[in-house]
């Protein structure tokens, strides 16, 4: 199915997706705050899993040994994104959340430039201001900081996927990765649960409608459109559109909760934006890094040549309808 998509829309097709994407994500911390007012997060968090993995089952083809395999390392870490937050989500405001979560993006190009041995003054300049705009939001007397821990490390865990997920999504199809990762973490949600669900079934049904937007839209939904995106965009790409996240999750906070920024709030979260930005901006790189290799001249004749097209196009009009699968 997604071959039918011609190769010079893929690109921006991916941006989309991540914007949506971003856009869906601002609304969770949200979500969550409401879930949790009458729910545990261990209940919220197993339940909301399990939705989006029975949604996207039907639909699974095509099992192999090393997408099982990809889908179960994808999976621990999209737990440890999601339970972090879910645990940080009970302590502090879900504006402040969206901000501190956005630091995944901080985190994302930290590791690349790690890696490439790219670490520049600027990048340095801007993780201190960024983590300095967190002290800054989460400066508050008396209140404890454990929230804004567990969201650094929700952020964490998250950079770490988005990476990994650029290294697996194109060796898979979408939907079955995408519904191994959610069992993964519909069961260990599950296990932290334990019977604590079956001590919250008044308080599911009052919140069923949030838990359906959550398993369906904030979950299936959200993960199936970022692994999708990223199959055609970098992770660097993510990071940069993930960035609008902290905005939106803001603007939701503030329409469906009410919450407002402090004057002081307003400052850190400004130095976080700031930060994100000046992190994202990519250094120019040597034209030697990114020169397009060069395809060598075909030795074959043009009669067989031709007659191999066909072939090829033959063989991919029957495998377009399993891309997805």
């Amino acid at each position: 199915m997604i071959k039918f998509i011609p190769e010079s829309h893929k690109h921006s097709l991916g941006v989309v997706l991540i914007v949506v994407t971003a856009l869906i994500l601002g609304t969770i911390p949200a979500a969550i705050k409401e879930a949790i007012a009458s729910l545990s997060p261990a209940t919220q968090f197993a339940i909301r899993f399990t939705i989006g993995a029975i949604i996207l089952t039907p639909f699974v083809r095509n099992l192999s040994l090393k997408l099982v395999r990809d889908g179960l390392i994808l999976g621990v870490l999209l737990f440890a994104i999601f339970a972090t937050a879910t645990i940080g989500l009970e302590t502090i405001c879900a504006n402040q959340a969206s901000f501190i979560f956005g630091l995944n993006m901080v985190f994302v190009t930290l590791f690349e430039l790690l890696f490439r041995k790219r670490l520049s003054v600027r990048a340095v300049l801007s993780v201190i201001l960024a983590f300095a705009g967190i002290g800054v939001m989460s400066w508050n007397s008396g209140e404890p900081l454990i929230g804004d821990f567990w969201l650094l490390g929700s952020a964490f865990s998250d950079a770490v996927y988005i990476i990994v997920l650029e290294m697996f999504s194109p060796h898979h199809p979408p939907i079955p990765l995408v519904t191994i990762q959610l069992w993964v973490v519909a069961v260990l949600g599950i296990l932290w649960a334990g019977f604590g669900v079956t001590e919250h079934i008044e308080a599911i049904q009052t919140s069923l409608g949030v838990l359906i937007y959550l398993g369906v839209v904030a979950t299936a939904i959200v993960i199936l459109f970022q692994t999708v995106a990223q199959q055609w965009i970098s992770a660097h790409e993510a990071a940069l559109f993930f960035a609008l996240e902290p905005v939106f999750g803001a603007i939701v906070a503030f329409l469906l909760l009410g919450e407002t920024f402090s004057a002081r709030s307003f400052i850190g979260a400004a130095m976080v934006l700031v930060g994100i930005i000046l992190t994202l901006i990519r250094p120019k790189i040597d034209e030697s890094d990114t020169e397009t290799p060069q395809l060598q001249e075909s030795t074959v004749p043009d009669g067989m040549a031709q007659k191999g097209e066909v072939l090829v196009g033959m063989l991919s009009a029957n495998q377009e309808i399993e891309e997805l699968f």
